[in-house]
């Protein structure tokens, strides 16, 4: 059997590839080892992160090396495929493989029954579905729900579950134009996959029925209903969705992991909101195996800066605003600083410095304009804003609509607050020398032309044709086009691919930073709220101490990569 292939995915992120077939064995070797790692509670190891034939072990390379963690890895692996880990056995561990070097305590692979109500306006496809397969709806549905589904991975939303064992007789081509929205707990058919959505959504597949379950709540001690390795058994029943009483969701409850708020003081009454204005904070760690994107601001130094400026800790929430800032009537003093790409900042209509601490006065008016240059300004006040902490973050989470001010940007009338910690009039603050030095480096990397991004080999860079999609990367300059937002930034430009492949590969992990390249040859930059896992080849990363510079592209300017390692 053939060693993993291990790399580096950026500065931060190990992967590991067992092969490129979806196979339940190597599923359950990937699980097993993801469960190993986690439990094994290595210091500087954040989550390791699986997929249907591979997993990313995401880690601080400061505190652990990549090298030592692939040794780690590997030696897993082998210890795995020794024991004869294979799917279907529901436990492994100590109690199931005794002589494998294996310590982790068993972990139970759970039977999960979904409740369906199939056809009509749950299932408005299936009649389609009937006519094409010139077959009866209830055959489609015997077939559909008499197969056992296998969870391989979590991935692209929330609680998305990647199942596999569709009966093949059923498979059903896309709808030729996407939905706009699809409700969530629709059950899909798409080509030879079905699915569940989590979240309302836009959305291709045929849609023949619908659960009501939630398939995640951040509210749950357990906020996914399914888990990579669960076995998924749809249940046909009769009764409308909003009658559904008997089928209680499996997972508990409890609020364990809902809301961590601190008491807050009413601040800041939003006059106008911008463009985009959210909260943020340094990211949502440990929940990447579930679907859940790291989040957190997209020039993480900008908003470090902002907090360090107001006296706050570097991961303290502050507001991120895009090409618009906010207008914000003052409700109590407080000391505010405004980060980023350079903006007019006005208090009162007079003019402010940026990368300043400000003592904002009650009833004032604080006003932040459009940058002259960049994308995203910040904005920290003394204390913090005073949001709920939602699995652990109190980062915003559009897929998910939870985090932030109520999983959402900033309206009209909105009332921010502030946590206990604000500090006095004339306290000091401290700002180390590197964080004070990144508002001159964002200001050469914003008057270049065009600027530059660091990036690393990818994944998919090692072959013949990966190696030419690398130097063509950073051969030329693309364009920075309007379809761009915090998910990632589509290029303009293309890549030749003249290896008569497609550019689509087995959903593997991603992270922002990694540089996707589609079959259509236009790169995309993936940013802080990317998906957690991809079908695209991975071409590059942008290396992290560029990231935050990549944030600030805004649509219309220009960039170039130069490639490191």
């Amino acid at each position: 059997m053939d060693d993993p292939k291990i790399c580096l995915l950026g500065d931060r992120a190990l992967l590991v590839t067992l092969s490129q077939e979806i196979s339940e064995a190597t599923n359950e070797i990937v699980l097993s080892a993801c469960d190993l790692i986690e439990s094994a509670q290595i210091p500087g190891v954040e989550e390791a992160q699986p997929a249907y034939s591979s997993f990313c072990i995401h880690f601080n390379p400061s505190k652990v090396s990549a090298a030592w963690l692939g040794a780690y890895a590997k030696g897993i692996i082998h210890r795995l495929r020794k024991a004869g880990v294979t799917g279907g056995e529901g436990v492994y561990g100590r109690e199931t493989h005794p002589d494998s070097g294996v310590t982790a305590a068993a972990v139970k692979r759970r039977l999960v029954e979904i409740p369906v109500q199939y056809g009509g306006e749950e299932g408005p496809d299936l009649a389609w579905a009937s006519e094409h397969l010139k077959m009866q709806p209830e055959e489609i549905v015997r077939r559909h729900a008499g197969s056992r589904y296998r969870v391989y991975m979590i991935g692209f939303s929330p609680g998305f579950p990647y199942l596999g064992g569709l009966d093949q007789s059923i498979a059903m081509p896309r709808t030729p134009t996407p939905r706009t929205s699809v409700p969530p707990g629709s059950v899909g058919i798409g080509g030879g996959q079905t699915g569940i959505y989590p979240w309302q959504s836009p959305g291709g597949w045929r849609i023949i029925g619908r659960t009501p379950l939630k398939l995640f709540d951040p509210a749950r001690k357990d906020p996914s209903l399914l888990h990579p390795g669960d076995t998924v058994r749809f249940v046909p029943v009769g009764r409308p969705p909003d009658l559904w009483d008997g089928h209680p969701t499996p997972a508990d409850k409890s609020e364990g992991h809902a809301k961590s708020a601190r008491p807050g003081v009413p601040a800041f009454l939003v006059e106008h909101p911008g463009l985009l204005s959210l909260v943020v904070d340094d990211g949502r760690r440990g929940y990447r195996k579930l679907g859940v994107p790291l989040g957190g601001a997209a020039d993480a130094n900008s908003y470090a800066l902002a907090n360090r400026l107001c006296g706050n800790k570097p991961s303290d929430p502050a507001l991120e605003m895009t090409l618009w800032g906010v207008r914000m009537r003052v409700l109590v003093d407080a000391v505010v600083a405004v980060t980023g790409a350079p903006c007019p900042v006005d208090l009162d209509g007079k003019p402010v410095s940026m990368n300043e601490p400000v003592q904002v006065r009650e009833g004032s008016v604080l006003e932040v304009g459009s940058p002259t240059s960049g994308c995203r300004m910040y904005l920290a006040v003394s204390g913090g804003f005073g949001v709920p902490r939602v699995l652990g973050s109190a980062t915003t989470c559009f897929r998910g609509s939870f985090g932030g001010y109520g999983g959402r940007s900033l309206l009209r009338g909105d009332v921010l607050e502030i946590g206990p910690g604000a500090w006095p009039e004339g306290h000091p603050c401290t700002v180390p020398d590197e964080a004070a030095g990144w508002p001159g480096r964002l200001s050469r990397f914003l008057d270049s032309d065009p600027p530059s991004l660091r990036v690393i080999p990818g994944p998919e860079s090692t072959s013949p044709a990966g190696r030419s999609f690398m130097d063509s990367l950073c051969d030329r300059v693309f364009g920075v086009s309007s379809d761009t937002d915090r998910m990632g930034i589509r290029l303009e430009g293309s890549i030749p691919q003249e290896d008569g492949e497609a550019g689509d590969i087995l959903s593997s992990p991603v992270v922002p930073g990694v540089i996707q390249l589609p079959s259509d040859g236009r790169p995309v930059l993936l940013l802080q709220d990317a998906q957690t896992s991809g079908g695209y080849r991975r071409i590059a990363t942008v290396m992290d101490e560029d990231l935050p510079l990549a944030g600030q592209l805004r649509p219309g300017s220009r960039v170039r990569f130069t490639r490191r390692g």
